[in-house]
């Protein structure tokens, strides 16, 4: 015997024995925390990358002498947070030359320019604000690339690494 579709037609016997399923109110719950948890990730990251907690940008550099580079760059940061900011210089064939890990300690400031003199082995081809972190041992940082026969040369504080 075919039973219509439509379970208001069936006998009622039939009814008893098959009730109306309910709704799924378990599998709405976790569908709805589920929804709420993936949202609240994306638009964590939507923020993070519209305003970066910290960001650096490099804003000039300036040959002084042979063995002088002034680099200014700002920073954006938490107002409580310490950073460190890895410097670097390289000659022309992209050998590092000047490399300076600066510590920046907080000053209840969002916003700092920061005007540094790196000390160079020769005259520098290019200069760069390669990160900054607020762990200074920060896996951002790489280890400078010296050829044979290149000292760098020691940093001058708040320099706290000169990659020696």
């Amino acid at each position: 015997m075919k039973l219509p579709t439509n379970r208001d037609l069936w006998p009622p016997h039939i009814q008893e024995r098959y009730p109306k399923p309910g709704k799924p109110w378990f599998l709405i719950v976790v569908g709805s925390i589920f929804i709420l948890v993936i949202g609240a990730f994306v638009t964590t990251g939507i923020l993070r990358v519209i305003t970066p907690p910290l960001n650096e940008k490099l804003l000039t550099w300036d040959i002084k002498d042979e063995n002088n580079v002034e680099v200014i760059f700002e920073l954006n940061r938490p107002i409580d947070m310490d950073v460190w900011c890895l410097l670097r210089s390289q000659d022309f064939y992209m050998t590092d030359i000047g490399y300076a890990i600066l510590e920046i300690p907080q000053d209840g400031k969002d916003y700092k320019q920061i005007n540094y003199i790196l000390k160079t082995a020769k005259e520098a081809f290019t200069v760069e604000v390669i990160n900054c972190d607020d762990d200074p041992k920060s896996t951002l940082f790489p280890q400078p690339q010296v050829a044979p026969g290149i000292d760098i040369p020691q940093q001058d504080p708040p320099a706290i690494y000169s990659g020696k």
